[in-house]
This record gives structure tokens, sequence and C-alpha cells, in this order.
């Protein structure tokens, strides 16, 4: 037992490390770019403002210290959670992500569960009959999802599914006109919705909630099914699947005790890929279906030339790059004794 804390704590230590370090990383890029932008005194007050008015606001946001200085109070300024000011509203760029990310958050999530339970069943089921009729369809989601880009998916969706068919609503924002929003608990419409009874807001937010989430898992479920199809038929093809054959075990035993068990790592890694590569993805599905969260934030702050809440959603996103790869590595050392053999 002390053995295997030993080596959960030093296994935990050297992933915690990687991120401190992937961090750093996105700091030191985001920085070099802000300075790259030029002055961004100009984006505040002009060309045509006078040049003791620039050099005031120069040294007031410490633009003129040396650079060595910037980057150590830039570094300094990130670990304490400061992004920034948007140059526009004036306000904290970590406050406006805060008050956003709820929304994309709860987008992710639902694509997430979209993708564990069709991509994840499909896989699993394709390799159990290759050239079925499942595996036929997930070849064909596969081949839908990585040939349509995801803006052009979700412009399909509202086409038939609001314009053609009026079963979705007006594909704009979190909730219909008139409905109440709850009160705020989690920031998850559907959440707070179920916690506060409101059944309204609930069947608004659902509503509201699926096209999107089809998107965004439509573009995102081809890896999961492919990676879980291809894998799972090594194993079934490997040396210890036919001999548990060759004995008689039953074949539910051997798919769901053995082969599926063996095919949680790789799966799970594609994952916590998956989640990252989702949440610096929504920034085109955010736009079409006017979802008021961090990626409809960062394309609003690039039409108004505002930098600084573009640089605070990528190190967002880069973090949680980061945390989902170190909730796949522990999940994959609980699950996998050869990795903590290492």
């Amino acid at each position: 037992m002390a053995s295997w804390l030993i080596a959960s704590a030093i296994y935990i230590g050297k992933r915690l490390l990687a991120i401190l370090l992937v961090l750093l990383g996105v700091a030191t890029i985001t920085f070099a770019v802000t300075r790259l932008l030029g002055n961004p005194v100009y984006l505040l007050v002009g060309q045509q403002v006078d040049k003791e008015i620039i050099d005031n606001m120069v040294h007031q946001m410490g633009l003129d210290r040396p650079l060595p200085e910037q980057y150590l109070r830039y570094l300094m300024a990130v670990a304490r959670g400061d992004l920034g000011i948007s140059r526009v509203t004036q306000r904290p760029v970590l406050v406006e992500i805060k008050l956003r990310l709820p929304a994309t958050l709860e987008l992710v999530t639902a694509a997430m569960l979209l993708i564990l339970v069709g991509g994840i069943s499909l896989g699993v089921f394709s390799a159990m009959r290759p050239g079925g009729a499942v595996d036929r369809l997930s070849q064909f989601i596969t081949r839908l999802g990585v040939s349509i880009p995801d803006f052009w998916i979700g412009l399909i969706l509202i086409y038939v599914f609001f314009f053609l068919l009026k079963w979705a609503p007006v594909p704009l924002g979190r909730l219909s006109p008139g409905i109440h929003s709850p009160s705020q608990v989690t920031g998850l419409l559907v959440v707070d919705s179920l916690l506060a009874g409101n059944w309204a807001a609930l069947l608004s937010a659902l509503g509201h909630l699926v096209l999107p989430a089809i998107t965004l898992a439509l573009v995102a479920v081809p890896s999961t099914i492919q990676i879980t199809r291809n894998t799972l038929m090594q194993i079934l093809s490997s040396d210890y699947i036919r001999t548990a054959r060759a004995y008689g075990m039953p074949s539910r035993t051997i798919y769901f005790r053995y082969a599926v068990r063996n095919d949680i790592v790789p799966v799970v890694t594609m994952l916590a890929m998956t989640f990252g590569f989702l949440m610096s993805s929504t920034v085109l599905v955010e736009t079409v279906f006017a979802w008021p969260g961090v990626g409809l934030y960062a394309v609003n702050s690039m039409y108004q030339l505002d930098y600084e809440p573009i640089l605070g959603v990528v190190f967002l996103s880069a973090l949680f790059y980061a945390l989902a790869y170190l909730v796949a590595d522990l999940i994959t050392f609980a699950v996998d004794p050869r990795i903590r053999a290492q």
C-alpha cells in the first residue's frame, strides 16, 4: 500500500510539473504575441491623439519598462488569474470569461455525453460485427463528421429542424424570449432549471441545446468511433482472446470483461483530446447559434481588435487541455497496472 501511494504521488507530481511547463510555454507565446501586435495604446485612443497622452498611457500600462521586467510582471499577473483588461468594455477579462464560461461548459458537456454514449457504443458494436449495419452506420457518421465543417453542419441542422420542420426553437441564445431564467447556482441552465423546478426553462434550455450539441459532437465523434473500433478489433484478434474462446467462455464475458476493459486506455486518452478540442473549437458553433459562450466572446473581440480577451481565451483553452490530459492520465494510472509498475 505504501509503495502504491509513493508511486501515485510521483506520477501525479510529474504530470503536474508537465502542466506547469505547458502553461508557462503558452503564457510565453501569448506575451510574445502581445508585443508583436504593436503598441496597444493606439487601440484605445486612436492614431490622432497627442504624443503626450500616448506616453502617459504607455507609462501607466508599464509598456516603457524593460522587456524582461514586463515578462515577469505578465507571468505574475497570469499566476494570480489576471488576464488583462478588455480595451472595449474596460472590465477584467477573467470576469467576462467567468460570465460566459458556464454556457460553453454546458454545450461541451452535452456534446461529450453524446460522444460517450453514441461514439463508444458505435465503436464497440462495429468492432463486434465488422461490415454489419452498425458498422456501416458508424463509417457513414465518421465520413460525415470528417468531411463537413462544423459551421456547415450547424447551418444544415438549422435549415432542416428550424426552418423546414419547425421543431427547433429560434437559434438565438440559451432560452426563448419570455422564459424566466432560473436562479444561478451552477451557471448551467439545464441543471439550474432542474434544481429550481422551473420546467418551462428546462424545456427551453434543452430545446436550444440540442442542435449546437449535435453539431459539436458530429465534428469530434469520428475519432472516438475509429479509435474504439480499431483498437477493439485488434484486441479481439489477440492470442488471449482466442484462448478464451477456445476454453468456451461466453461471448458476453469475452467482450465486456476482457476486450472492452483493455480498450479503455486509448479511448480515455482520445476522450481527453476530444474534450480539449471541443473547448477550443466552440467558436464557429457558438457563432452560428448565437450561443453566449467563450467562443462567441473571442469572435466579437476579434471584430473589435480587442486582443486581451483573445489571449485570455487561448490561455483558458490550454488550461482545459492540460486538465483533461491530467484526468485521463489519472484514470489510466488507476485502471492499467502496467503503468503503475513503471
